[in-house]
């Protein structure tokens, strides 16, 4: 991969932080980004940069669909929990276990795999948030925070820093987002007749297209949506997984590294609320 100037992964991190808001369970955060006119203008704005004409539609097709009335907004929460929330049955699913065919030992691979990368960074799940290491917007999320390490270390002209952040967001692609978007936009686009979301989907997958091309990679894209193999795996009185507050932040155990091969020094972090 040819190093790219340090805005485009500024652009990056940036869809990919918006697309994580787009689809969390609605708060104020979103409500205030959609009705100031910020989260589509930035969307577009990030689009455009990156200058690829199918992403840059698909941003506007989202611009288009998403309200900006506080009524049409306060709507949102009421479209998510139909789609994807446990209170009201929602049957759409935001996990990448879910899509994936596999055994109960290939999911815990996945989990342990994902929550590897994790704290290879010095990320944990935020406190209080009971999601998967596997949830949409945990994922999403954690390429928005690699994109932006990019950009500072492009900044820095840390060579080295640069090939590790490269490669995590590679092998992410690879074994994990680029596997199962697709299927997830396929079942918004059959399962939701919700404009925002169907749109936002579309842009998502767009996004990760574009990144597979990026970063040379070449994800094997799950062929069905089979049943979960997790039915059995939690203790139905612990209650749902679904997303409270989905996020990233730092691991407690500051100094602490996941796994072999992460940077030393330990390189910039991004956060959920900047720079944008």
């Amino acid at each position: 991969m040819t190093p790219d100037i340090p805005d485009t992964h500024v652009h990056r991190a940036r869809l990919y932080k918006l697309a994580s808001l787009g689809f969390d369970r609605p708060d104020d955060e979103l409500e205030m980004a959609l009705v100031s006119g910020e989260f589509t203008s930035q969307l577009v704005e990030s689009a455009a940069h990156l200058e690829d004409d199918e992403l840059r539609d698909r941003a506007e097709a989202v611009a288009e669909a998403a309200p900006t009335d506080p009524e049409d907004v306060d709507e949102r929460y009421s479209d998510w929990a139909t789609l994807f929330g446990y209170e009201k049955g929602g049957e759409i699913q935001q996990y990448q276990i879910e899509y994936s065919p596999g055994t109960l030992v290939t999911s815990t691979d996945t989990l342990a795999d994902l929550s590897g990368f994790y704290r290879a960074f010095d990320l944990s799940i935020a406190a209080g948030n009971r999601e998967r290491a596997d949830h949409l917007c945990l994922e999403l999320e954690f390429l928005s925070h690699l994109a932006l390490q990019t950009a500072y270390l492009e900044l820095d002209e840390d060579k080295n820093g640069i090939e590790i952040v490269t490669d995590a967001q590679g092998d992410l692609l690879e074994d994990h987002l680029g596997r199962w978007i697709p299927r997830f936009n396929e079942t918004i686009q059959e399962e939701s007749e919700v404009s925002f979301y169907r749109t936002l989907a579309e842009l998502v997958e767009r996004l990760v297209e574009v990144d597979v091309e990026r970063f040379d990679v070449e994800p094997k894209v799950f062929d069905e949506t089979p049943p979960s193999p997790l039915d059995d795996f939690t203790d139905a009185d612990e209650g749902d997984f679904r997303c409270g507050t989905c996020g990233t932040t730092p691991s407690p155990a500051d100094g602490q590294r996941g796994g072999q091969g992460s940077p030393e020094p330990q390189p910039p972090r991004g956060d959920r609320n900047g720079p944008y």
